[in-house]
This record gives structure tokens, C-alpha cells and sequence, in this order.
């Protein structure tokens, strides 16, 4: 998983810039933690965007938030940017018998300053509804690779 990450760190430092976060826009990359795995997301405006992601702990599991960026809370650094996020979503997970949750999200990223990368850090809670009711913790740190949209 490391070579993995340092593999897309250098295919982003050798391309042109492409500035994220508008409408449009689409980053791929992965996520370490509960669960690690592949994520995605994809921009609608400069600061709601749809997230998914598939990945294993010690089952599958597969999840979508959408989320909303605020660039205001913190101050900017000199080079980069400096989002904090919030989110709503479900998660699917493949156990006996099948579960089903509500998660709430909140992170804080950094956007390279030349680069189309976004570096990110999130704590999930998730709320359970079945097979019953019961309160999770995910979180996980991860790396995405942003791709111009349309």
C-alpha cells in the first residue's frame, strides 16, 4: 500500500497543475483505515462534493457521503489549501447477516500547491440500523489524485 501511494504522489508531481474543487472534477486515489481501500469523489460545486468508496477491514465495505467543504474555518496556508469537511452517507458492509448504516463525517484535507492532490484526514461515526442498532467509529487518512473535469 505504501509503494502504491508513493506511485501517485510521483505521477502528480510530474504533470501540469490542475487546480480541484470545481464543478465537475473527479479525484481517485486510496484511503488506510476502517475500511482501506479505493476512494473517489466527485465535485459539484467549489464546496459540495459526492464521495464513494469500496474497501475491506475484515469485511467489505462499501460507502457514499456527500459533503460539504467550507475553505473559511481555518486559515489558508501560504501555498496549498486547507478545507475542513462535513459530511452525510451510508455504508453497506458484508457480514452474517448483512449491515447497514448512517455515517457522519468530518475532515480536514490539503490540497498541494502545484499539484492535483488532495491529502486528507476524516472520523466517521456510524450509526447501525441493522442488523441492530449500535455506534461504529471508522477513520482512515488518505491520498487522492484529481483528474480535470468538463
Amino acid at each position: 500500500m505504501k509503494m502504491l501511494l508513493a506511485l501517485v504522489y510521483l505521477f502528480a508531481a510530474g504533470v501540469n497543475p490542475l487546480w480541484a474543487q470545481k464543478a465537475g472534477d473527479v479525484g481517485a486515489g486510496v484511503i488506510l483505515g476502517n475500511p482501506t481501500g479505493g476512494t473517489a469523489k466527485f465535485w459539484f460545486t467549489d464546496s459540495q462534493a459526492l464521495d464513494a468508496g469500496v474497501g475491506f477491514s475484515t469485511r467489505l465495505a462499501l460507502y457514499g457521503d456527500y459533503l460539504w467543504h467550507s475553505w473559511k474555518v481555518l486559515p489558508q496556508p501560504s501555498e496549498g489549501k486547507l478545507p475542513v469537511y462535513l459530511g452525510l452517507g451510508a455504508q453497506f458492509r458484508t457480514v452474517s447477516p448483512n449491515e447497514f448504516g448512517l455515517r457522519t463525517v468530518a475532515g480536514i484535507a490539503y490540497w498541494l500547491p502545484r499539484n492535483p492532490v488532495e491529502i486528507f484526514l476524516e472520523v466517521v461515526p456510524v450509526f447501525r440500523l441493522s442488523p441492530g442498532d449500535s455506534v461504529g467509529l471508522d477513520a482512515g487518512l488518505g491520498l487522492r489524485y484529481y483528474f480535470k473535469g468538463t
